[in-house]
């Protein structure tokens, strides 16, 4: 006998690779099945049911029991059954096999025609390893550094230039750092009904719209030239070409919406990350923002491709938006700092804005296709008002900017 008769590592090997083996009997097609998830529970129920007609059937599922129905028979329950499942389940076995080795529950990966991703290039800019020049305001709070009478009664050290003081060098800071950044390649936002966990601990089907996409780091990095770093006036050259082994993608995706004032964060979804897999069956894993910010993105070469992949997915997000854009954060390391009228500073990050646009009501939403891009129309009255939902100037895709 197989692993159903002699023990649990059958079910086990499944639930191991993400996935749910049930075996369900009940008296009829309609009544609620009595589930066996392990081989004991599978031997009560032959045992119980022994000599009656029965309904008896094999669910697999990726995290969700009842949604896909691989095995159903109509026949009387009897000892020989194990053994007529266990050729079924070894057949299923090999299956969950190349479902682990491929994206999709054991159906080999798509290979994406060109055209399919949008790919992003990284964008770093040689004045984003140049922050300033700033005064340091953390200095000038402290009066008691100036070089004041009546000790230096001409307001400056007796024996060296007042520009070697520590106030004078606080003014007019600049801030240098290297610059790195990942290429993007994304799918068009799109939409799935999934039955996903709520608060209460129950299963509940939701409208899902996620967005896939695949990050690669391909070098090209910039570094400030400095000669010597030590000598405060030295005059940097232009930033140099570098790469890394690897860098770390610490993304952070915001949905958000100016006609229905939303503003949204990624949420971590497992169900709907498999349900997504099997549909877009992409070449690789997909992983949520968590996930995909512990692995390292190696740098990828002509002969060796590191790329990884990933969705973003959000719930509950009101129906009616007709016009959306996803922030990407995390794409670069560059940012640039803000002074705002009453002095405070502000920290903005360089961001990867997306926008979309999706022709619909709040009827069968998941039915809806999602557009990339502010829609063309001949009429401009109709271009302008799409153009002011997105705050633009002009047709884009996409674009970076500071947030």
């Amino acid at each position: 006998m197989c692993g159903l008769a002699s023990g649990e590592g059958f079910f086990e090997g499944f639930a191991a690779q993400g996935l749910n083996l049930f075996f369900g009997a009940s008296l009829g097609p309609d009544p609620e099945w009595e589930v066996a998830k392990t081989a004991q529970g599978l031997r009560f129920l032959v045992e119980r049911y022994k000599g009656k007609e029965l309904y008896f059937g094999v669910v697999l599922t990726p995290g969700q029991p009842g949604r896909f129905v691989h095995f159903a028979g109509h026949f009387p329950v009897k000892r020989w059954a194990l053994a007529l499942l266990c050729g079924w389940a070894l057949c299923a076995s090999s299956a969950v096999t190349s479902a682990q080795e491929d994206p999709g529950l054991g159906l080999s990966a798509r290979k994406l025609a060109a055209g399919v991703m949008t790919i992003v290039a990284p964008d770093q800019d040689a004045e984003d390893t140049a922050l300033g020049p700033f005064d340091l305001d953390f200095v000038a709070k402290h009066p008691e550094l100036a070089w004041a009478p009546p000790d230096f009664p001409e307001s400056q050290p007796n024996f060296a230039s007042p520009a070697e003081t520590l106030l004078v060098q606080s003014r007019g800071v600049t801030f240098r750092h290297p610059v790195w950044g990942v290429e993007f390649a994304f799918k068009p936002a799109r939409l799935i009904e999934v039955d996903v966990p709520t608060a209460a601990g129950v299963m509940q089907r939701k409208t899902v719209w996620y967005i896939v996409y695949r990050v690669r780091y391909t070098g090209g990095d910039l570094a400030p030239a400095i000669s010597d770093p030590s000598d405060s006036e030295a005059v940097p050259s232009e930033p140099s070409r570098v790469m890394y082994e690897s860098v770390r993608f610490v993304p952070r995706f915001t949905l958000l919406s100016k006609e229905r004032n939303i503003a949204m964060d990624a949420q971590i979804l497992q169900p709907a990350v498999e349900a997504i897999e099997a549909k877009e069956r992409v070449p690789g894993r997909l992983l949520d923002h968590v996930a995909i910010a512990r692995q390292e993105l190696k740098l990828s070469r002509t002969e060796q491709d590191n790329a990884v992949w990933g969705v973003a997915t959000w719930t509950d997000v009101d129906p009616r938006v007709d016009f959306f854009a996803i922030d990407v954060r995390g794409l670069t390391n560059a940012y640039q700092m803000a002074v705002a009228s009453g002095g405070e500073k502000r920290y903005l990050r360089k961001t990867l804005r997306i926008y979309f646009w999706r022709p619909g009501d709040s009827i069968e939403v998941s039915k809806d296709r999602v557009f990339l891009g502010p829609p063309a129309f001949e009429d401009p009255a109709r271009v302008q008002y799409y153009l002011n939902q997105f705050d633009l100037k002009e047709r884009l895709d996409y674009q970076w900017i500071y947030r």
